[in-house]
């Protein structure tokens, strides 16, 4: 039996399943959740935190491809010493305060266990559940987790095409996906849905409110991409990626002017803060007018100085950071890049005394 035949035979009744149930059926308030229009306190506490890191680790880092189609084995994805604690520790001590895991890039390898799925770590030569020790990591270091997860899927969709809408059979796994990530691992703070443009407008209400049922605090982002946010700066909303609770700025920092969080949208007014989303990773070859996600074996980090000078930027200018770091083949942030964040976390601290000291009263010595 083909991989297709399989997904039609087994998701559908698991999909079935779930909308018959009492667990599978939309509750009333999560049928009318929609971005806040003024401050609700599930966002003055992500605007509290301020900082978050994402980490990029997938098929992809075993590939030397950001944009790995998932034409590869499952068994090609194999980290030798997976530590992800390792990941949040340095997180934590870099200060951050919530972390975000790609638990579905582009090549549909998904990093959980995914029922009646076939390319996942249950197939792979590592099994080990990244998304449930991701989770665990971040409660054990007292970080907020969140997910990221890809639209744009090659190996679901049977072809590479940035542009064309998904089919309804593929919005099934997405929802069971989605589903899955929020009913195994409760307490969600944050979901990242990127290449939203090849949704609908009633899918992408569909996948906001099912995150909402499951997670009702949960942040939800829809990110804006690349070319997007660097004409906007997260001054206005792209339909595109509409509904949302935050403007995200792929690899672009906030206007000078800093972020006005009341912002109008098709008449409305809404609230949504602004989330700077940084790689910290090298200029990627292959496409030069952007950074890499992920670790390859020709990855350097940027400078510290360059890093803090972000950190920097985005505070004084009242906007969150979320920072990238790039695990390796190994399962582990590699030694260059936890030195960098050091140095790093020296410079924040060494600012943010700077900022605590206290100033000195006209006319004293």
């Amino acid at each position: 039996m083909n991989r297709r035949n399989f997904f039609k035979q087994i998701t559908v009744p698991i999909i079935s399943a779930l909308a018959q149930s009492p667990g599978g059926q939309l509750r009333a308030d999560s049928l009318a959740a929609e971005p806040a229009s003024e401050r609700t306190p599930a966002l003055t506490e992500y605007e509290r935190l301020k900082f978050g890191v994402s980490f990029h680790f997938s098929m992809n880092t075993f590939t030397d491809n950001d944009y790995e189609p998932g034409k590869v084995a499952a068994t090609t994805y194999n980290p030798t010493r997976l530590d992800v604690r390792q990941w949040i520790r340095e997180a934590r001590d870099l200060g951050a305060k919530y972390a975000v895991l790609t638990a579905k890039h582009m090549s549909g390898f998904c990093l959980w266990d995914s029922k009646g799925y076939d390319y996942d770590v249950a197939a792979s030569a590592n099994k080990t559940d990244v998304v449930a020790a991701f989770a665990a990591a971040c409660k054990e270091y007292g970080l907020r987790f969140g997910f990221y997860y890809c639209i744009l899927d090659p190996h679901n969709e049977g072809t590479l095409d940035w542009g064309a809408m998904i089919s309804d059979q593929y919005f099934s796994l997405i929802r069971q996906h989605i589903t899955e990530l929020h009913m195994q691992y409760p307490n969600t703070f944050y979901q990242l849905f990127d290449i939203t443009s090849k949704l609908s407008p009633s899918q992408r209400w569909g996948l906001y409110r099912l995150v909402k049922k499951y997670s009702p605090n949960c942040i939800v982002v829809m990110n804006q991409d690349f070319d997007h946010s660097r004409r906007n700066q997260g001054r206005v909303c792209e339909p595109a990626s509409w509904p949302t609770d935050v403007i995200n700025g792929e690899d672009t920092l906030p206007p000078p002017e800093g972020h006005e969080p009341h912002m109008t949208f098709e008449g409305k007014a809404y609230y949504m803060p602004f989330e700077t989303w940084l790689p910290t990773g090298p200029i990627y070859p292959p496409m030069p007018r952007v950074h890499t996600w992920f670790w390859h074996p020709w990855y350097k980090t940027q400078s510290a100085e360059v890093i803090a000078s972000a950190y920097h930027t985005c505070m004084t200018r009242r906007v969150n950071l979320l920072l990238n770091l790039a695990p390796d083949q190994t399962g582990r942030l590699p030694d260059e890049a936890v030195k960098t964040m050091h140095e790093v976390a020296e410079r924040i601290q060494n600012w943010a005394g700077r900022l605590d000291a206290p100033k000195a009263m006209p006319g004293s010595n």
